[in-house]
């Protein structure tokens, strides 16, 4: 009885890495495609365009997109369906582990450039805000970050090749070099970097709201004009920066944990079931690290207004033009009311 129920356990985490990568893996692919189109969608618009943390972020919808479509499926090919696509096809292999690292960079580079640039936005000093929505500057910083990526990690397109049924960098120190370079970059700095931005650009924000209290008192003066509908898109994107760099670091440090465990047990003498058990937990937490680069077409849906009237204006035109132009009326009222003289 005993012996059949081990049997039985072994069975199942054998065959759960294959289980997590179709099922967990098909999931993420569909939300994060999805998400992908959405937030092109929204930052083509031409409420966004404008913005220089639009740019940042289209790059980023841009490269996720490919990331989504490369990477991630032909993961789910080889890890979830068995299909040998990687260790079949050299140039399949070397492209794929190179796009595994740049896109993740890329992609992050570019999220932390948009929150720099609202971080940039929230100072006090005239001389931080005038480098925040510089759209030039955007342009260059996007292509300079894929252009320098690239030259970074490009030596996987000429290095890495098939060995014993496996796609991979040659033995040795360059082995090394990769590997440390992998868990540093890929694992380690996310979730360092996002949450030092999480935590500026917080600070940041609520010395926006303290600015607002008069000295001498504490009373919060009520503004003489509303806010326009543009710079509540630029406060509600704020909130949305803040929870996406809380949900890089949940997703990223088991990744980064699993990465150091990884290097660190290397040589050990593990038995079968430690094996299978750990092939579960690196599967799992490898999935895990794809849903920063799906999750944030959703957050900006939940957060952001403006955002979701984009959106809508794409699917449904008239009624949420009639909308916005109600609420631009009103806004013009409002602040007519508040400028007349008493």
């Amino acid at each position: 009885m005993n012996s059949s129920s081990s049997d039985d356990i072994s069975g199942a985490l054998l065959a759960a890495p294959y289980q997590l990568n179709i099922w967990f893996g098909l999931f993420l692919w569909i939300t994060g495609n999805c998400g992908c189109i959405g937030n092109m969608i929204v930052f083509c618009s031409k409420s966004f365009r404008n913005r220089a943390y639009s740019v940042y972020l289209l790059s980023e919808a841009m490269s996720d997109f490919h990331y989504f479509n490369f990477v991630l499926l032909t993961r789910i090919l080889q890890k979830g369906f068995q299909i040998p696509i990687m260790i079949r096809y050299v140039n399949i292999c070397r492209y794929r582990q190179f796009a595994s690292v740049w896109g993740n960079q890329v992609s992050f580079t570019l999220f932390s450039f948009a929150t720099i640039d609202r971080l940039l936005s929230a100072q006090r000093s005239n001389k931080y805000r005038q480098w925040s929505n510089r759209l030039s500057l955007s342009y260059k910083l996007s292509i300079g970050c894929v252009l320098f990526w690239f030259l970074l990690i490009g030596h996987r397109l000429i290095l890495y090749n098939i060995y014993d049924g496996t796609c991979g960098p040659p033995e040795g120190v360059y082995a090394e070099y990769d590997n440390y370079f992998e868990v540093v970059f890929a694992g380690i700095c996310p979730p360092i970097v996002m949450s030092l931005l999480a935590y500026l650009l917080i600070k940041s924000v609520r010395n926006v709201i303290h600015r607002r209290v008069t000295p001498g008192n504490d009373v919060i003066q009520p503004a003489v004009v509303p806010r326009t509908i543009l710079q509540q898109m630029d406060a509600q994107l704020t909130l949305m920066l803040i929870l996406q760099s809380v949900i890089t670091i949940i997703t990223y440090v088991p990744y980064a944990v699993q990465l150091i465990y990884e290097n660190v047990t290397q040589y050990w003498s593990k038995s079968s079931l430690r094996i299978a058990q750990e092939s579960v937990f690196t599967e799992f937490t490898h999935l895990l690290s794809y849903v920063f680069f799906a999750s944030s077409f959703y957050v900006s849906m939940i957060t952001n207004g403006g955002f979701r009237r984009q959106i809508k204006r794409v699917f449904l035109p008239q009624k949420t033009n009639e909308h916005i132009d109600h609420m631009n009326t009103v806004q013009r009222t409002v602040v007519s009311a508040h400028t007349q003289p008493k």
